[in-house]
């Protein structure tokens, strides 16, 4: 019960992430379980006794590297989907590494991915630098035992039987278009490469959803709802409890001079892109949603809509496509803007092997606590709980909540986790607080309430 078979597509097993951002020293977020979990969508490993989890949950203070984490697994993912179609051949790599010490800063940024793809385990891995890649590589587990499938030191390529005799001209030619600042994996699909293609088409399927590509995901949901996957769109609508009958989206006709305004703004930010089409610029969609109302559908524009029911909106696409396809699902702050029930029912949705039969992951940072508490609908367990926080070197540690003493039946993982128990909490320091106290009873601020006061440069300011 609660377990699925190998034959599903995409599995991922673990991310490792070095030197970027807040993370120094290599980090690793595992999916593989520790714990047996007989009501989880749990995930078969070929070749071992060993499954992976469906759903992974990173907590931790503010600026201890939650997000970065995240974001270090985008970067990885866009580096091979565009490193070789996108990046400019002469612009570097945009790597952001870890600047609290000189050392890090030269050392390469280096990601790697674990995974299984059609029944065959797989660990695709690179590093760069600001300039170029210095190493990438992929081995493959197709019958249990290590098999190198090439691996590089900057141009310098070692190719494995499989990819030196099985598929040699197709490799030769992806080979020597390879530039220094993409991947091989990238220039392998772009050359139609078979295996490089399939290892390309594992990364290219997962889904990220962070705050800055909103839109996109909006337009994902849009498109959903409209084609044979809007049945399950508007349940997930409805199951939000938003009142929410319907969305749709509808052309309007920017005036011409706002068309040529922005198009001459999107020239000046893209010189190098394709130049805008003043008459596609034109089109703007005005995006309407229907809620129920006391003599029937009330319709209103996006912009009415509080945040939460726009970041709802906005997961709806991404979450039903990663359900459908048994895709991986990366969200930045699951629980932004969004109530604890809510965050909780979405995290159950992946959790629960009749709602994800496909095998679908979701990976994700968050500060909702309590889905630690056995009460959360989206309870996370203890090997499906992951704790972010910075040493004195101000580095981000990522540590498994399974590494402490927590049983899950008994403890109350809530009340320990606020108590600082596990680390991963903010940290008071009590001077600054009787500093403030100090400063408020000697009333040493500079405004009174109900008067006006000179600020700087003569301006004035009213106190409410």
């Amino acid at each position: 019960m609660g377990r699925i078979g190998w034959e599903v597509v995409t599995v991922l097993l673990r991310f490792r992430v070095a030197n970027w951002a807040s993370i120094r020293d290599e980090q690793e977020l595992s999916l593989v379980a520790a714990d047996d979990h007989p009501d989880l969508a749990m995930l078969d490993i070929p070749g071992t006794e060993l499954r992976a989890l469906p759903v992974v949950g990173v907590l931790g203070a503010n600026a201890s590297g939650k997000s970065n984490l995240m974001v270090a697994m985008a970067y990885a993912r866009d580096a091979v989907r565009y490193s070789h179609s996108r990046w400019n051949p002469r612009g570097g790599t945009s790597r952001v590494p870890h600047l609290l010490d000189e050392a890090s800063e030269e050392r390469p940024s280096e990601f790697c991915f674990d995974f299984i793809q059609s029944g065959v385990r797989y660990e695709y891995g690179f590093a760069v630098n600001d300039d170029a890649v210095t190493s990438e590589w992929l081995y493959g587990w197709p019958h249990g035992r290590i098999r190198v499938l090439f691996e590089r030191e900057e141009q310098e390529f070692t190719l494995g039987p499989g990819l030196r005799h099985g598929f040699g001209k197709r490799t030769q030619m992806v080979k020597e278009s390879v530039r220094p600042n993409s991947l091989f994996i990238s220039a392998g699909a772009a050359g139609n490469h078979p295996l490089l293609a399939e290892i390309y088409g594992w990364i290219d399927r997962m889904s990220v959803a962070f705050d800055t590509n909103a839109h996109i995901r909006l337009v994902l949901t849009l498109r959903m709802l409209a084609g044979p996957e809007r049945d399950l769109c508007n349940l997930l609508l409805r199951y939000a409890d938003l009142g929410i009958t319907g969305i749709r989206s509808e052309e309007r006709e920017m005036p011409k001079e706002a068309a040529a305004h922005f198009a001459a703004g999107f020239r000046v930010l893209h010189p190098d892109g394709p130049q805008a089409d003043l008459d596609g610029w034109r089109q703007s969609p005005e995006i309407v949603v229907s809620h129920r109302g006391a003599n029937g559908d009330v319709e209103m524009p996006y912009g009415a809509e509080s945040s939460g029911t726009q970041t709802w909106l906005e997961l709806v696409g991404v979450v039903v496509r990663a359900l459908a396809e048994g895709r991986v699902l990366v969200i930045d702050e699951l629980d932004a803007r969004l109530h604890p029930n809510l965050a909780g029912q979405l995290v159950r949705l992946f959790s629960e092997p009749e709602t994800n039969p496909r095998g679908a992951q979701l990976v994700f940072n968050t500060h909702d606590v309590t889905l630690l508490s056995r009460r959360s609908f989206g309870h996370l367990a203890r090997d499906q709980a992951w704790l972010t926080e910075k040493g004195k070197n101000g580095a981000t540690e990522l540590v498994a909540l399974r590494e402490y003493k927590v049983r899950d039946d008994r403890d109350d993982v809530v009340k320990k986790y606020l108590l600082g128990a596990f680390s991963a909490v903010p940290v008071f320091d009590s001077e600054v607080s009787d500093e403030i106290a100090r400063l408020i009873a000697e009333d040493a601020l500079p405004f009174e309430r109900g008067v006006e006061v000179e600020g700087k440069k003569g301006q004035t300011a009213q106190s409410s």
